[in-house]
């Protein structure tokens, strides 16, 4: 079959850029590939190149880069709609219908003529695409990772902190974040380009080439075409003061700009630590906790908004799709509850690789010494350091407990943008038995973080979709204790093979942690109930017999389509 991808993140750069929805897509690809599916990933939103010696970007056209691992992979440059969606807040319509981005992706997917296109996002795309894929013939897929078809912002959460129960026809959207300006943004993202490539350039050309290869290229044509200016007696210029020269007069009191976040000297950790939010405020708003249920939103007596109307052009693009995946059972219930047919839409669990590592690897997962109370327990956060995914909050269930209680944990953490948070971990550090923390990991990584390691921790504030690190944590044979949030627990069955706590309860996961401390042979009951999850290999069966229902009548080339030729 031939199946395309459709992700905003490249595939090359799997979790590292677009988190766990892209290094899911990045695994499934290839394991599409090695059972002899023809696959083809496109991405749109990220690359942004000059249309001449201003900042503007160029026209909005697709690139074939070279193939990546059996997998053809094209790129939307120019986009006019950006991704990640955050950059596109400001503009909702952009992502019901974008007439060039349509036009270009169109032309593709009509050249392709693919079995099945499955989008994993439409962040970078628009309404529209879909809609082109259909029009080419192709079955669509759509799969649930997110929630960004019902929240521009993708997290339901308003302001970033509280959960949204209530869009009010859009009007609740507007506002609910500080927006990116757009227009800016591109033209940010085009001095990056030229920045990178060191020259004024057209997009990438299709012959095979690796990212090293083209910024070296740009590096040698910015020596050769912009030498360093001569003084005027000839000779090599003073080098740059770093700041901006003061002559005297208004120069002195004007106020300098800074580009961007200001990330001098230890800035970013004395705003930190002066955000009162960041330390036990219990009346604050983020700490109230947090239900599972699903409920439908009120009527909005009020005509909707241009986000309202992003959000029913979405649903009704969702139900003109030939399947819609949910990757758990609270996904599926809020999208039906949205709007989307219950007969179209059905729960898929996604497969993890960390099945297959940790079967190379099974010297590295060593059951740890029996818990019976005389040991320190070992609690283990993987992920990134942001709001949604709990890293503070666990802090703050910590910050709760006695001391009695705290030199009982031996905390491992392994987060990604782990700056953000390590402060308020290393002011533990005394009070605990242990602290190793470490900013970031790779998928392969896992094994050796796990063995020997009591209970992994998910603490998840929002309604996340379906963390992939509870199975990664399974795959390791590690128990895991969840926020009762999202689809965590779809997986996580309380008291078999792990612990659950109220969503967004920092006093409730105090409690639980100390239930694990305090209940001898707790934790290897716990663990005697884990299961391997779901393996890649088996869900790209899965996925491929899915694909293969929709029953395509044609997936044969024209002769000479641009899509299938070398470049």
């Amino acid at each position: 079959m031939r199946i395309v991808l459709v992700n905003w993140a490249r595939i090359w750069d799997g979790a590292a850029s677009g988190g766990g929805v892209n290094g899911y897509c990045q695994a499934l690809a290839l394991e599409l590939v090695d059972a002899g599916h023809d696959v083809v990933s496109l991405n749109s939103g990220l690359t942004y190149t000059p249309s001449g010696e201003g900042d503007e970007p160029g026209a909005c056209t697709l690139v074939r880069h070279a193939d990546w691992l059996g997998v053809r992979v094209f790129e939307v440059v120019n986009s006019p709609v950006l991704a990640p969606s955050i950059a596109q807040y400001a503009d909702p319509a952009g992502e019901v219908s974008a007439p060039q981005l349509e036009r270009v992706v169109g032309e593709l997917f009509d050249e392709l003529r693919a079995d099945v296109v499955h989008f994993h996002n439409i962040e970078g795309f628009s309404v529209g695409c879909v809609g082109a894929a259909r029009g080419a013939g192709s079955p669509v897929v759509f799969s649930l990772h997110n929630y960004h078809t019902i929240c521009p912002q993708v997290y339901l959460m308003q302001g970033h902190r509280r959960a949204c129960f209530d869009a009010r026809g859009g009007h609740a959207c507007d506002g609910c974040v500080e927006p990116v300006d757009s227009g800016e943004e591109r033209r940010r993202r085009v001095r990056s380009y030229r920045a990178e490539h060191g020259v004024v350039a057209p997009p990438p050309k299709a012959e095979p080439h690796d990212g090293r290869v083209l910024r070296q290229i740009g590096r040698e044509l910015t020596r050769l075409v912009s030498p360093k200016p001569e003084s005027a007696s000839g000779g090599a210029s003073e080098p740059d003061l770093p700041g901006e020269v003061v002559a005297g007069g208004d120069d002195v009191s004007r106020a300098m700009p800074v580009d961007g976040p200001d990330t001098r000297g230890e800035t970013a950790a004395l705003l930190a630590e002066r955000a009162r939010r960041a330390f036990l405020d219990k009346s604050a708003p983020e700490w109230t906790p947090l239900s599972n249920d699903v409920t439908d939103e009120p009527e909005c007596a009020d005509e909707p908004n241009a986000y309202g109307r992003r959000r029913s052009a979405m649903v009704e693009m969702l139900n003109s799709c030939d399947s819609v995946l949910a990757v758990s059972e609270f996904v599926r219930k809020k999208f039906v509850s949205m709007g989307v047919r219950e007969d179209l839409i059905r729960r898929m669990p996604i497969g993890t690789c960390a099945v297959r590592i940790a079967r190379w690897h099974p010297e590295l997962l060593f059951d740890p010494p029996a818990a019976d109370g005389t040991r320190p327990i070992r609690v283990v956060y993987m992920g990134h350091d942001n709001y949604y995914k709990g890293l503070a909050m666990l802090a703050d269930a910590l910050e709760l407990m006695t001391p009695e209680l705290l030199r009982m944990i031996d905390l491992s953490v392994y987060a990604r943008e782990g700056h953000l948070s390590e402060w308020r971990f290393r002011r533990l550090e005394p009070r605990l038995a242990g602290l190793t923390y470490v900013h970031g990991y790779r998928p392969a990584d896992v094994p050796w973080m796990l063995g020997g390691k009591d209970v992994g921790i998910v603490p998840s504030v929002w309604w996340d979709n379906a963390p992939q690190t509870v199975f990664e944590f399974f795959a390791c044979g590690v128990p895991v204790l969840g926020a009762r949030l999202g689809g965590i627990p779809d997986f996580v069955r309380d008291g078999e093979n792990g612990l659950l706590f109220g969503g967004n309860d920092r006093f409730d996961l105090a409690r639980r942690l100390g239930e694990l401390i305090r209940t001898p042979g707790l934790v290897e009951r716990l663990r005697s109930g884990v299961r391997p999850p779901k393996s890649i290999e088996e869900h790209a069966v899965e996925m491929a017999e899915t694909y293969a229902a929709l029953g395509r009548p044609c997936s044969v080339p024209r002769a000479g389509s641009a899509a299938t030729s070398a470049g």
